[in-house]
């Protein structure tokens, strides 16, 4: 995609995740070295009142990030990301990410857009909200 395709209101191609499944939380967990239990020990999860296995921050940030970088030439065209965590994710839900411009500019011959970002669950909820800039070539 170049810097030329893109207006402010434009919507990126949205990225769901159907059913998260607990065996990626739990790996993920043990990636990232996460000693609190309800991302992988479905016996505190329950003892919390969650539906299920928590699935982590930086997986949702990822799944947020989906629809931008899969428009990149790079992962390192990305210039910045602001978000907030506004609800928590569990095993079993459905994501959807999406990605809408808000904002195009040239700096030093360099396309700049940026995007208002929202990832949903399956009802609809707000779970992380945020925005990104990122690099587009230009024509």
């Amino acid at each position: 995609m170049r810097f030329e395709d893109l207006s402010p209101g434009d919507e990126l191609e949205p990225r769901t995740i159907e059913e998260l499944h607990g065996d990626d939380t739990k790996l993920v967990a043990a990636l990232l070295q996460d000693p609190y239990p309800p991302h992988f020990d479905r016996n505190r999860a329950e003892e919390l009142d969650y539906p299920g296995l928590l699935n982590q921050g930086p997986a949702n940030l990822s799944y947020l990030l989906q629809p931008v970088v899969r428009v990149l030439e790079s992962p390192s065209d990305l210039r910045s990301f602001d978000v907030r965590f506004h609800d928590m994710v569990f095993e079993g839900q459905t994501v959807t990410a999406t990605a809408t411009v808000t904002e195009t500019c040239e700096i030093d011959g360099d396309g700049l857009v940026t995007f208002d970002l929202a990832l949903r669950d399956g009802s609809g909820d707000l779970t992380v909200r945020g925005t990104a800039t990122a690099r587009l070539p230009m024509r």
